[in-house]
């Protein structure tokens, strides 16, 4: 309570709540944004819809696909809206990128090499706290995943993944690996051991499109095409996400990345785990393996 109300009269906000019911229950509440540890985005979207609450949540969705489905479910049954925050996808550098794609600047787009990593202190984190969804793949794993199928405009058919499993908490700390699309190869990478590294590259059969700062970059942001740079407007991704939110629930329209994308996007970060654990390749469409423990074994 003491710690709500100091970041209340921090921000001059309205109001402080002493739990998370008590704010659902507010009769002037109409949406919700929802940051909380992975392994409870899922249950608080659904006691949230069951209040009448649109969320906005981040990423990932849920704790896997099954839990996504049945969040969806909910929020179809009780009429909000849910989307999942990639703020990423919000910034113009990457609208521009796939504009040049779509546009036939590159060529029909081939291969993607997207990259997250930063060393993570080893102090106590929720981010190594199986119970609570964590590792690499679901913390920063999920980018590089939702760039290649954002870029690809197209969803995988398996996924083949090799991982590190830190054995005192039983997580990856890092991962490489490969989607397989339709049209194209993704190879995709992440971890809590490595240096910051932040990139996505777009190679087509008549170019390349190199993004340096893809998930995080400052308010000016540049892309490279062919090798030339190209400065993007000025831009706050998360201020753009919000936004459009923000209108989606006050003039009563849907989503841009509605629970269906993100209900796709946790079935390619499920297979990924999956292949971390068998080291085989695994089809991103197994549904048999929904609702299972799929994190990798220490």
């Amino acid at each position: 309570p003491d710690k709500a109300e100091s970041f209340r009269s921090q921000f001059s906000l309205p109001r402080a709540y002493q739990s998370y019911e008590e704010m659902l229950d507010d009769p002037e509440i109409q949406a919700i944004y929802n940051p909380l540890p992975n392994g409870l985005h899922g249950y608080w979207m659904m006691r949230a819809a069951e209040k009448g609450k649109h969320t906005l949540c981040e990423k990932p969705f849920a704790s896997n696909a099954a839990e996504a489905e049945r969040v969806a479910e909910t929020g179809r049954r009780t009429g909000v809206k849910l989307m999942e925050g990639f703020m990423w996808r919000f910034h113009p550098q990457h609208l521009r990128a796939r504009q040049i794609i779509e546009s036939g600047g590159i060529g029909a787009a081939r291969l993607i090499r997207a990259a997250f990593s930063f060393a993570l202190p080893r102090q106590p984190n929720v981010r190594l706290n199986p119970a609570l969804a964590g590792g690499s793949v679901m913390d920063i794993g999920c980018y590089p995943i939702s760039a290649s199928r954002f870029y690809f405009a197209a969803e995988p058919a398996t996924a083949y993944a090799l991982g590190e499993i830190d054995p005192e908490h039983g997580v990856d700390m890092r991962m490489s690996g490969l989607l397989d699309f339709p049209r194209g190869r993704a190879l995709i990478d992440c971890g809590f051991d490595l240096p910051y590294r932040t990139s996505v590259e777009i190679v087509g059969e008549k170019g390349t499109i190199f993004i340096p700062k893809a998930w995080l970059p400052e308010e000016e942001a540049e892309i490279m095409v062919d090798g030339e740079r190209e400065k993007l407007p000025r831009a706050n991704q998360y201020v753009n996400e919000f936004e459009h939110f923000s209108q989606c629930v006050l003039q009563d329209t849907p989503p841009r990345y509605g629970p269906d994308d993100a209900i796709l996007q946790m079935r390619v970060i499920d297979a990924v785990l999956r292949s971390i654990r068998s080291r085989q390749p695994e089809p991103v469409s197994d549904l048999r393996h929904q609702g299972s423990d799929l994190r990798p074994e220490a």
